[in-house]
């Protein structure tokens, strides 16, 4: 509102487009609802800095909801040079589930992996868990969720695909 009033807008039309605003794509974007209730939100967050400030603004909106954070790392040297950074990124968190690094365009590097960065999380005393592959992320998050938990797929990479099977009714998410 203040940018519009500077840029000598309307208040009614800005407050009319103000609320039509869905929110920006990948950016703490609602999906929708699990069938056991669950509410389901993907981020494109991939960075410890936006990471923190995801979580911590979902810990606020949330309140004593489980948030289940599904994190796939983006890039293997990111993952190596900020590991500290990563671990500590998670505290508003109840449980963080990694998937494999998205290496996108680096080789793969097998001096790194998400299993490595599962165990220093929880040395921050996080429980985080580490899966082969997407299938056993839906397994885990469809057994382990309810009504009160908040599912928030974040990654740079493929991790929103998982919410084609979270999700009900099944849509299909596309990009």
């Amino acid at each position: 509102m203040a940018a519009s009033r500077i840029l000598g807008i309307n208040d009614k039309k800005s407050l009319t487009s103000l609320n039509k605003f869905i929110g920006t794509w990948r950016r703490f974007e609602y999906k929708g609802k699990t069938a056991k209730g669950s509410v389901v939100y993907d981020d494109y967050g991939h960075h410890p800095t936006e990471i923190k400030a995801t979580l911590k603004g979902a810990r606020e909106f949330f309140g004593k909801k489980k948030i289940f954070c599904v994190f796939q790392p983006h890039l293997y040297s990111r993952t190596k040079l900020l590991m500290k950074d990563f671990t500590e990124s998670f505290s508003d968190a109840d449980e963080v589930i990694l998937a494999d690094i998205y290496g996108a365009r680096e080789k793969k590097d097998s001096s790194i992996n998400s299993q490595m960065l599962v165990e220093e999380i929880k040395k921050n005393g996080k429980k985080a868990f580490y899966f082969k592959n997407f299938s056993e992320i839906e397994r885990y998050i469809t057994e382990k969720s309810d009504k009160e938990s908040a599912i928030i797929t974040m990654g740079a990479g493929d991790i929103y695909k998982i919410l084609n099977s979270l999700i009900t009714p099944r849509v299909k998410v596309k990009r």
